[in-house]
């Protein structure tokens, strides 16, 4: 049987599993609820209630527990035709489990990918880190758990999203090191239109406008800034905000370095893994470890 290797699950969009490029029909809308439920919890047992709440929000029909049976025998049968394992997907008394390494799902591949770049970034390695990020944000290929009609994975696939913007807005950090201002300011001026009470979203758009020489630009931002804080949410903007106002108004150089990455918690049900170290692609991906 074929390992894991040539296998992904993606989450980052459509729930599909892919193997050599092609997807692994997986075809009915309990099934992926079903294998976005285990794909979450890579390697770990999920309890049936942990499904269940996934897939039905708590709510379950009578026949729930032939559901989830004839659920886990389409989603083996489809993994076995692939060429994987019988055990691929394991059933235990109270849950099932999804057998594949982490480094095997698009969602844990991004957050790794994402560690690295930010290592690489305090590092001054820009290049490295841009070419890097480039590539993770290339795993989306659309909203988390795009078709899957649960209203509990469409909830933490909104927090994944977060996740997104917080790497998007990495990268426009990663642009300003790099001297690519336009490009930052394009990127930060799409996420302040998704988010407009984002302050930091704003700081950031604020220096990359003053490192292209554009102060008045700079300057408007902030009031654009202060307008809608005041009249949407009824709040002034913040002291850091200010402070970097003040720096662009002195021309404060130092002051107005790019900054720190923001941290974004990570959602219940998601938690990152631990990948073992068995190389990696230049996404920041570990490859899968091979069977014994």
């Amino acid at each position: 049987m074929d390992t894991w290797n040539d296998v992904t699950i993606r989450l980052l969009g459509p729930v599909t599993p892919v193997k050599d490029a092609v997807p692994i029909p997986i075809r009915g809308q309990r099934q992926r609820r079903f294998l976005a439920s285990l794909a979450l919890r890579p390697g770990q047992f999920t309890s049936k209630e942990a499904i269940i709440e996934d897939s039905w929000d708590g709510e379950p029909p009578p026949t729930v527990s032939g559901q989830l049976q004839t659920s886990a025998w389409m989603i083996r049968t489809a993994l076995v035709q692939a060429g994987l394992a019988r055990d691929a997907l394991g059933s235990h008394d109270h849950g099932y489990e999804l057998r594949v390494p982490p480094q095997c799902i698009d969602l844990f591949v991004f957050r790794e990918a994402v560690r690295v770049v930010r290592d690489l970034y305090a590092r001054g390695q820009h290049r490295e880190a841009s070419e890097r990020l480039d590539a993770a944000l290339a795993l989306w290929k659309g909203p988390a758990f795009a078709d899957v009609t649960s209203s509990r994975l469409r909830l933490k696939g909104e927090t994944l999203e977060e996740e997104r913007r917080a790497a998007v807005e990495l990268r426009a950090l990663i642009d300003i090191g790099l001297g690519r201002y336009n490009d930052a300011i394009a990127r930060l001026s799409e996420l302040v239109e998704r988010d407009p009470f984002r302050e930091d979203l704003y700081v950031c758009l604020m220096k990359a406008y003053y490192a292209e020489g554009r102060q008045a630009d700079a300057i408007q931002v902030f009031h654009r800034a202060k307008d809608i804080l005041r009249e949407q949410i009824g709040i002034s903007p913040g002291e850091r905000m200010t402070r970097v106002m003040q720096a662009i108004l002195r021309q404060d150089e130092n002051a107005l370095r790019a900054g720190t990455p923001r941290e974004v918690t990570v959602p219940a049900g998601a938690e990152p893994q631990v990948l073992s170290p068995y190389g990696s692609d230049a996404a920041g991906r570990r490859r899968c470890r091979p069977s014994a």
